[in-house]
């Protein structure tokens, strides 16, 4: 049984989407070397190959403190040495936020900390993370396991303040624990963390987000509104020996239930611990039985499917990697999250495969593929009818021929002419598009939320200031529908001109201009919002830093999503036609290239058998080029995913099931979407 499922399909993951990167190259070679490239085609696989290097997988594991969620980073992290690369141990924990990931950028293996001072300000993480010198950074040699351990241990580091100062910075007085003899508390040294470490699964693109309990989501807006958002997959860490807890209950309400409902994250529940129910004294059937019930019950609770909570120890998967005690390992039941963790990156390497940016390429490949192939067998019917024709009918034959070329360039030239004039048509929607989203009418928004709030600081104005807010931003993405949904039927009725090709209304589903992405995330902006007000008490002037800080981090982050639709609009502005015109563009490049010969065959007055020698040379030219693109054709046509990288077949049936399917498979599925 595989154990490293996880490595094998992040490594499958890379190394599909280099290969798909270096298709598009090689047919962006192709079309160079043959002389038919075009600034639109350029564009569109630019922009493709953007999106399969900008991918990356961000697993966020959430829990309360000591869940294990260090502890399980180790076990998924580790590749070998017999150390924790984390540190695991009674009496430290992750006291701060902590992203860990591979940044070619930046100097290998580094720990860059965030002082919590700087909760003071209203600052995002965001823009934290743009000015490097309010981080304290420390270089670690990965090789040197204490050198390592001592940068990697700081995540942990604590300091003592008075209980001012805490509250200060955005602690809640309940929240705060003991006061030792002179009336101190203990608070994080640190509000961030960012790892960047040189390591085999991170070097692939995961990126793991370790977030330490429930005040720490209260208190950094960021992780509620952005950060586990944007993560593909979420651990949910319980404790075998407790269940679920009230506050593991808060968490999964406030933070996770909404994701795995609206946004589709990929959610899996982990009873970690689970060696706690281990007993020596009880037979093995009563113990699976009594692990078995506990799952169920938490499914119940979680309103989840059994199959997506796991009973596991990340601790005994631990030591039996480090030991190579498979039975160790199978029994702590790491491999089938694991599993479960491939099987995700699986599904969101198919909906890579089925993004409009990648169907237009593969299409573009299609085409040209076929455009070459008609206009091959077009000029062997040519040479044919040239070498049949009798020598004194040959000057009259060419003349023919060239005459169809002519008329057929001709209909490929209007068609040009009224694409341009679509695109024309499109671009006039432009403005009154544009207008609804404007950054300029959502800063006035934004002024007048922030004047409304300033009026009343309790809880009551913050649920007017924020409701008027959301109903501003609401009836302008109404107003922005409306106007999306006009200009697709514009587009449409593009598509559905007589001179375009019939069958194409995969094309034309594809090119609808859609915002169902930025609706859903304002609508969970909203949703956050309403549920951090109600988190608060009637009077909350002692919260007012954390207050101010959540505002700020709401309003930058509506304002990303309609930065996105301007970039959105932008684009689809541009590439709404982009398959008719890469379509006609070809086409008309393959008939101007053979009317130029045949207008200098005639020119040249040469014999009937100089003619037909360079027709066949004509023939020899399109033939190779043919022959150069059929591999690639092929390829796309019929190349499955590499089965031997695939997750184990024996897994369970309770396991999410992800079907394999080729590159053209995956597209055919996912037209329309």
């Amino acid at each position: 049984m595989d154990v490293r499922a996880l490595h094998r399909q992040m490594n499958h993951y890379n190394r599909w989407k280099r290969q798909l990167d270096e298709r598009l190259q090689r047919f962006e070679h192709w079309l160079n070397n043959h002389g038919v490239f075009a600034a639109p085609m350029g564009k569109t696989l630019q922009r493709a190959r953007q999106l399969l290097r900008g991918e990356s997988f961000t697993i966020a594991c959430v829990g309360e403190f000591s869940r294990g969620k260090t502890e399980l980073i180790n076990a998924l992290l580790y590749t070998g040495g017999g150390r924790r690369l984390l540190p695991s141990q009674p009496g430290r924990t992750t006291m701060c936020p902590t992203e860990i990931f591979w940044d070619a950028h930046q100097p290998a293996n580094c720990v860059r900390l965030l002082p919590i001072e700087t909760r003071r300000t209203n600052t995002s993480l965001q823009s934290f993370k743009r000015i490097p010198q309010n981080w304290v950074t420390i270089h670690f040699n990965a090789e040197d396991h204490e050198q390592t351990r001592a940068a990697i241990n700081q995540v942990s580091a604590s300091k003592k303040v008075s209980v001012a100062d805490a509250i200060k910075l955005g602690f809640a007085q309940d929240e705060l624990g003991e006061r030792d003899e002179m009336g101190l508390v203990t608070i994080p040294a640190w509000r961030h963390a960012l790892i960047s470490l040189d390591h085999p699964l991170l070097r692939q693109g995961l990126r793991i987000v370790d977030t330490p309990g429930l005040n720490a989501l209260g208190n950094e807006p960021e992780l509620t509104l952005k950060t586990l958002p944007d993560a593909q997959a979420i651990l949910f860490l319980l404790s075998a020996d407790a269940g679920v807890t009230a506050s593991d209950m808060d968490i999964w309400r406030d933070h996770i239930q909404t994701l795995r409902e609206e946004n589709c994250t990929a959610v899996i529940a982990l009873l970690n611990k689970v060696d706690s129910l281990w007993d020596d004294l009880t037979p093995p059937q009563e113990i699976d039985a009594n692990i078995n019930q506990l799952r169920q019950l938490t499914a119940r609770q979680l309103d989840l499917s059994p199959s997506h909570v796991v009973a596991l120890s990340a601790k005994q998967g631990l030591l039996g990697k480090v030991g190579r005690n498979q039975a160790q390992l199978l029994r702590s039941n790491f491999p089938q999250l694991e599993r479960m963790l491939a099987e995700i990156v699986m599904r969101n390497q198919q909906q890579i495969i089925g993004h409009r940016l990648v169907g237009d390429s593969y299409e573009m490949i299609i085409n040209a593929r076929n455009g070459l192939l008609r206009r091959f067998a077009e000029a062997e019917q040519e040479f044919n009818e040239l070498r049949a024709a009798a020598p004194e009918n040959a000057a009259t034959k060419l003349q023919e021929l060239r005459d169809t070329i002519r008329r057929v360039h001709h209909d490929y030239h209007k068609q040009a002419l009224s694409l341009r004039t679509s695109q024309r048509l499109l671009e006039s929607q432009k403005v009154p598009l544009l207008a609804p989203v404007s950054l300029a009418q959502l800063e006035q928004q934004v002024a007048e939320a922030h004047k409304n709030l300033a009026q009343s600081w309790t809880t009551v104005g913050l649920t007017r200031a924020i409701g008027k807010f959301f109903d501003d931003v609401d009836s302008s993405i109404s107003h922005l529908e409306r106007e999306i949904e006009r200009c697709n039927r514009v587009m449409a009725s593009i598509y559905e001109r007589p001179e375009q090709p019939r069958g194409d209304d995969h094309l034309m589903m594809r090119h609808l201009l859609k915002i169902q992405k930025q609706r859903r995330q304002l609508r969970q902006l909203h949703k956050r919002a309403d549920d951090f007000r109600k988190s608060l008490s009637t009077v909350f002037s002692h919260k007012g830093a954390l207050i101010s800080r959540f505002i700020n981090t709401l309003v930058q982050e509506v304002r990303n999503v309609y930065v996105e639709l301007n970039q959105h609009i932008n684009h689809w502005m541009q590439e709404a036609l982009a398959p008719l015109f890469h379509q006609n563009q070809y086409q008309k490049q393959l008939l101007e290239h053979h009317m130029l010969r045949l207008t200098q065959l005639q020119s040249q007055r040469n014999s009937v058998a100089e003619q037909l020698e360079s027709l066949q040379t004509n023939l020899y030219q399109l033939q190779t080029a043919l022959g150069n693109i059929e591999p690639l054709y092929r390829e796309i046509l019929s190349a499955p995913l590499e089965p031997e990288l695939l997750v184990d077949a024996d897994v369970s049936a309770e396991k999410t099931t992800a079907q394999v399917v080729s590159i053209h498979q995956g597209r055919q599925l996912t037209r329309g979407n």
